[in-house]
């Protein structure tokens, strides 16, 4: 969680200078810096993610055994009363660094 914190923060700075860059006249660095940020950001978030999945696939290696760990009467009563939406929210509360298509497909299957 810190480092999404510390991403935040450079982020923000990144912002901020771009901004001054732009003040000052200077447009084409200032687009530069920002594109090289969201990039920079998007293959850390990548590279975080594929680690959560590998975690996630490592304690759970099938979705059966994902099904196992639920209370899946809990999660049909959700699903049925108040929308697939719900449950599925609740099955990826229960089960941190479960992919949402993954969850969905697991709330259909219940």
């Amino acid at each position: 969680m810190l480092h999404v914190m510390v991403m935040w923060i450079v982020g923000l700075i990144v912002l901020l200078g771009s901004i001054f860059l732009a003040i000052s006249g200077k447009y084409l660095i200032a687009g530069c810096v920002l594109l090289a940020w969201t990039v920079a950001e998007e293959v850390v978030s990548s590279i975080r993610r594929r680690k959560l999945y590998a975690k996630f696939r490592d304690k759970f290696p099938t979705s059966d055994d994902v099904a196992r760990s639920l209370d899946r009467e809990e999660i049909r009563r959700l699903r049925d009363d108040e929308g697939k939406a719900r449950a599925v929210h609740q099955v990826r509360r229960d089960v941190p660094g479960m992919p949402l298509v993954e969850a969905a497909k697991l709330v259909d299957k219940l």
